[in-house]
This record gives structure tokens, C-alpha cells and sequence, in this order.
């Protein structure tokens, strides 16, 4: 009985010990600091979507010319009919040696050699398959934007953004130094973005233009195609405004 009283006292002493030595480390230990703030992260640069994209108005993967020989039907003015081919004269173009007007528009605007994304962003561009304009088997085929982009938001500010209200009626022009040739408006299409068939020759003497559809998403082309009208000397206004007629 005397041993287990002692027992039992050594170990109460061993605790109330055990919860001292506890007690002291708590109140040695430091105060918790504040909780730190994780750091700012840069704000996240806008990313375009495809409802507010700079467009792209050229035709995807260019064919390559054909070089078959072709039956006597199949060539006009020495060119292919429905083929792709790369004229001299096209070869031989400078940057703003034509002009693309289209009045109901107010578009005037030098047509610029090439259609590669650095070229329209400066303006319109003339397709490497393009022929230029004059009677014959001649389509002059041109690309331009629909829109542009500001701070992530389309803008109305390039030459090709109302290009759908074109209609029956409608004229549009291409002018040189010495003449102007009248288009009569012929028909509005969408097409794929890798359908190059509105390109091709067609054995008449046409102005093709292309650009994306809809407004600011690439993966359509809209094509508006006029027919030679008119060649007239450069000065006269064939139902150009005269301020616009003949002017580089």
C-alpha cells in the first residue's frame, strides 16, 4: 500500500514536470507574423478572339501554276481558261500603278503588289495569279481586310468592311495613268478560305475581290465579282466622281 502511494506521487510529479517544461516553451516561442500577401502578377495581355480578330483576306495555300499543255479550246489570249498562271506584266508590277475605287463605298485606294500579311497591312494587294485590267481573258483579283483591331475590338476602318452592301447597280473602277475600266457589280459568294476558283482565269475580262466573312473570323472568303463595263481614257469620268476620275 506504501509503495503504491509513492508510485503514484512520482508520477503526478513526472506530469505536473512534463506540463511546465510545455507551458515554458509556449511562452518563449514568437509571435506569428502577419500572413504574407502573395505579389501582383503582371495584367494578363488581351488575346483576340475569333468574334474580334484582324481578318486575313487572302486565299490559303496558292496553287501552283499549271504547266500542261492545253487544247486549242482550252486557252484565251494565250492564257489558261479556269487555270492560275503568273503574267509578265504582272511580274513586271509596282506598288500604287493601279487604283481601286468604288464610290458607293468611299474607297480610293492605290492597289499594292502582293497579297502577304505585311503588304495589307498597308492596303490592298494584288494576288500573284492576278492579271491586270483590259479586254480579254483578265481577272484582276485583289485581296484586302475587312477590318481592323484596336485595344482587342474590331473597327470599321479598312477598305474592305462594307464590301457585302455591294449590289446590282453598283460600279466599281480600276484606273491607270492613261485609262479607267468600269466594272459593273455581278455577284456576291462565299467560298473556303483555301478555294482559289474564284481566282482562276475565267476566258472574260473580270475584277475579283476577295476578303474574310464574316466580320473579323478567317475561315471564309467573300467574293465580289464585277464584269468590264467600260475602258475609258483617263480623265473621263464614266460615272466616276470627277474628283476620283483618273486620279493616282
Amino acid at each position: 500500500m506504501k509503495n503504491g502511494r509513492r508510485w503514484t506521487a512520482g508520477g503526478l510529479l513526472l506530469l505536473a514536470a512534463v506540463l511546465l517544461a510545455l507551458a515554458a516553451a509556449l511562452a518563449f516561442r514568437p509571435a506569428p507574423g502577419p500572413v504574407p500577401t502573395p505579389a501582383p502578377t503582371a495584367e494578363p495581355t488581351p488575346q483576340a478572339t475569333p468574334e474580334a480578330a484582324l481578318d486575313d483576306p487572302a486565299l490559303e495555300s496558292p496553287p501552283e501554276p499549271e504547266e500542261t499543255a492545253y487544247q486549242a479550246g482550252d486557252v484565251v489570249d494565250g492564257l489558261p481558261v479556269g487555270k492560275w498562271a503568273i503574267t509578265q506584266e504582272r511580274r513586271e508590277y509596282t506598288d500604287g500603278a493601279l487604283r481601286l475605287v468604288i464610290p458607293k463605298l468611299a474607297v480610293d485606294v492605290p492597289i499594292l503588289g502582293g497579297t502577304d500579311a505585311g503588304t495589307l497591312l498597308k492596303g490592298v494587294g494584288l494576288y500573284d495569279y492576278a492579271q491586270l485590267p483590259g479586254e480579254g481573258n483578265r481577272n484582276v483579283s485583289i485581296a484586302g481586310h475587312r477590318n481592323g483591331l484596336r485595344n482587342g475590338k474590331i473597327t470599321d476602318n479598312m477598305p474592305f468592311y462594307y464590301l457585302d452592301t455591294l449590289a446590282e447597280g453598283d460600279y466599281l473602277y480600276l484606273s491607270d495613268k492613261d485609262h479607267i475600266y468600269r466594272y459593273c457589280f455581278e455577284s456576291a459568294t462565299v467560298v473556303e478560305s483555301d478555294d482559289w476558283s474564284p481566282i482562276a482565269t475565267t476566258g472574260e475580262s473580270c475584277l475579283t475581290l476577295t476578303t474574310c466573312t464574316p466580320i473579323g473570323v478567317s475561315d471564309h472568303r467573300l467574293i465580289i465579282r464585277g464584269c468590264l463595263d467600260e475602258i475609258l481614257p483617263a480623265g473621263e469620268t464614266g460615272g466616276l466622281p470627277e474628283k476620283e476620275a483618273g486620279t493616282k
